[in-house]
């Protein structure tokens, strides 16, 4: 048996990842039409390193670590918030902060959780635990309300909810698949 010519060796090595990357794209484009926030599930999922995935199942993990890496984020971002004289200078912001604290270590926590519940098949515990990380940045949010503040976070526990939204979505279509 002879061997194929080098070009065309390397012609069929680039139509197979070009198909390989155009059946992610089209998982991710049709995974991502049934979540509230399509684009931003689109962006978060194609942008995720090594994120390519093979079916809902893989996509459902990656949008999990997503929101799990944006509460980490998060996290950081307050904590660097409670270094700066700038937001420590106003007690209010500062206990707000610290409350935030609390609430996205425990987001952090849960969505780990998640993951761990995803592999068990266990969509119930998922929903539960991206549920109760969603409530956890809702009250962030009402500690700076409370304190008559507008929050120092921006649009981070906006986006952090819509990443959330995503991978519930996401974990329920997977779960209705397999159910």
């Amino acid at each position: 048996m002879t061997t194929p010519p080098p070009t065309l060796t390397l012609l069929l090595l680039c139509l197979s990842i070009s198909a390989a990357t155009a059946t992610d794209d089209n998982l991710i484009k049709d995974t991502c039409a049934k979540t509230q926030y399509p684009k931003t599930c689109v962006s978060a999922l194609s942008a995720y390193p090594n994120g390519s995935a093979t079916d809902v199942a893989g996509l459902a993990s990656i949008a999990l670590s997503i929101a799990a890496d944006n509460a980490a984020a998060t996290s950081t971002h307050i904590s660097k918030l409670l270094q700066s004289t700038s937001t420590t200078a106003d007690p209010a912001i500062e206990q707000a902060l610290q409350d935030c604290s609390d609430e996205y270590g425990d987001a952090v926590d849960q969505l780990e959780d998640s993951l761990a519940a995803l592999d068990s098949d266990a969509y119930g515990d998922v929903n539960a635990w991206v549920a109760a990380a969603m409530t956890d940045s809702d009250t962030c949010e009402q500690a700076f309300a409370d304190a008559g503040k507008v929050s120092v976070l921006g649009d981070r526990s906006g986006g952090f909810k819509e990443l959330c939204s995503i991978a519930l979505s996401i974990v329920s279509f997977w779960g209705d698949l397999v159910l």
